[in-house]
């Protein structure tokens, strides 16, 4: 585990965690609302930019414990969300002449938290160095050329600011998937992306 306090990082705006084609920006049913509400879309220009990404192989019960976020069931299986892709791996809101990200303050909690994860179980906060669990993701290790040697220390206040807001997502984002589920598994709702889109409008007219 690294050292909070060791943590270091400055974008270098080298585009690779937005153009690396093993990469899936994911998001969460909170960060779907604000990119709804924030570009004004509509429901089919919705389904446009978000993409239900489908596992190919049956999930254990040790690949679920590693999740960050859990799968959603669609009609063709437990989906992951995420940022819809170009053909060649590129986020759909990534300006490659520019390279910056055309959503910057609407982007995903995920883009907002990279290159750092929090692993407290979701019902626990982060308050403290002595309860952070702060440290690079594992595509930041491969990839990010702003966490190396050089590049200035991360005040630790701002992480454990950064890692409290990051994980209220994730636990809201949770009960959202878990009750979808639930409702699927009761026949309740058509497992659809039409429909679990059509759930998050809901949640913007409320």
């Amino acid at each position: 585990m690294d050292n909070p306090n060791e943590l270091r990082f400055v974008c270098t705006r080298c585009g690779n965690c937005c153009t690396d084609r093993n990469t899936l920006v994911n998001v969460t049913s909170l960060d779907i609302l604000r990119i709804i509400k924030g570009l004004k879309l509509d429901l089919t220009e919705a389904l446009e930019i978000f993409g239900f990404y489908v596992f190919d192989k049956t999930l254990t019960t040790s690949d679920f414990k590693k999740m960050v976020i859990p799968p959603a069931k669609t009609e063709r299986g437990l989906a992951f969300l995420g940022l819809m892709k170009n053909s060649q791996g590129k986020c759909c809101f990534y300006d490659l002449t520019k390279k910056k990200c055309l959503i910057y303050e609407l982007r995903p909690i995920f883009c907002k938290s990279f290159p750092f994860t929090f692993y407290p179980s979701l019902d626990k906060e982060i308050s403290s160095k002595e309860s952070a669990a702060i440290c690079y993701t594992e595509k930041a290790k491969e990839y990010c050329p702003g966490i190396d040697g050089d590049s200035p220390l991360v005040d630790f206040n701002y992480l454990v600011d950064l890692a409290q807001k990051t994980l209220k997502e994730l636990r809201d984002n949770h009960s959202f998937i878990e009750h979808w589920n639930k409702e699927v598994s009761n026949n309740q709702i058509s497992p659809s992306a039409k429909n679990f889109l059509k759930n998050i409008f809901n949640i913007s007219e409320d």
